[in-house]
């Protein structure tokens, strides 16, 4: 591998020591590519590995790669308004798929037009940077950047998000399905994330608020909401951002930072919550590796539709 050499090259270390960090660095996460441990790798040891565009697998993107060129297939577009407490704006995802992974483009407001003339299938060709997302890597455009259509063939990709229903009891890491399961119990944290009111991107305190694209900002807040739920077969932790917390907590993010500021009391939060419903919960396993334990974040929620039960029932 031309990156193991270059690594090489740059800091002394000889092709057999870069390879068992790279061995080590894949035990942490079977989700990450040999090439996509080699980057980590080269950051951790402060080499640039792209000071030109260099052309990507979609297994191989990290956050913090700049300057990135991926050809990949849209397999589904989901555009969306939001608002919080101190913006509003248009927000789309694009899930991107090639022969060697998915990951989800991000696009904002204005950079929505870029869709104008694509169509769900499309192949594109995107010049961007990749940032760390709620739920994996996820590839932005910027001011820089762009997304058009690309003559390029991708024989196979990997497959889409599905949903398949599952039990809990089945659920591994990595999985992305769909679980029938009761809402048995929300921890009373505090709920609340800093974000910049422009695009939306995760800020924190202790960098005062600095959005890698817009600079120091004033923050909005948004939602995060944990708990259990339990299927009968087994219970798992679930981690819950935006709309889907909202859900949980039966308040939209303005209503709850309200209810919060007035009280200054974060149990008025969850007075909501109706705990023992039968919910559809769509999701993937992530391994929290802080407490080295599975996690399902959440995609979605739904009401349980109690015919489409009973056809399913029949169908089996």
């Amino acid at each position: 591998m031309d990156l193991i050499k270059k690594i090489s090259s740059e800091t002394g270390l000889s092709e057999e020591e870069i390879l068992n960090r790279i061995d080590e660095k894949r035990k942490q996460s079977d989700m990450i590519s040999e090439e996509g441990a080699a980057y980590l790798i080269a950051k951790e040891l402060g080499i640039s590995l792209l000071r030109k565009q260099e052309r990507l697998n979609i297994a191989s993107i990290i956050p913090g790669m700049q300057n990135v060129d991926i050809i990949g297939r849209m397999t589904r577009i989901a555009k969306k308004d939001f608002e919080t407490e101190k913006a509003k704006g248009r927000l789309a995802n694009v899930f991107l798929s090639d022969e060697t992974g998915t990951a989800r483009l991000v696009l904002w407001n204005d950079e929505i037009e870029k869709l104008d003339d694509l169509s769900e299938g499309d192949v594109v060709h995107i010049r961007g940077f990749v940032k760390e997302g709620l739920l994996g890597p996820e590839i932005r455009i910027g001011r820089y950047g762009s997304i058009v259509k690309s003559d390029e063939q991708i024989t196979a990709v990997t497959a889409g998000r599905r949903y398949e229903r599952s039990s809990i009891a089945d659920l591994n890491e990595g999985d992305a399905n769909e679980v029938k399961a009761c809402l048995v119990h929300v921890f009373e944290s505090n709920p609340f994330y800093e974000i910049c009111p422009q695009c939306n991107g995760r800020v924190k305190e202790e960098t005062n608020y600095k959005c890698d694209e817009h600079g120091n900002v004033e923050p909005a807040h948004a939602l995060v909401v944990s708990g259990i739920i339990d299927d009968g077969t087994e219970n798992m932790r679930f981690v819950s951002f935006g709309e889907n917390a909202e859900k949980i907590l039966g308040l939209k993010t303005g209503e709850a930072r309200k209810a919060f500021m007035k009280k200054m009391d974060k149990k008025v939060i969850f007075e909501n919550v109706q705990l023992g419903r039968e919910l559809l919960f769509d999701g993937v396993v992530r391994r929290n590796k802080l407490y080295d334990r599975l996690e399902f974040i959440l995609n979605n929620i739904k009401s349980v539709d109690v015919k489409k039960e009973i056809e399913r029932l029949l169908v089996k």
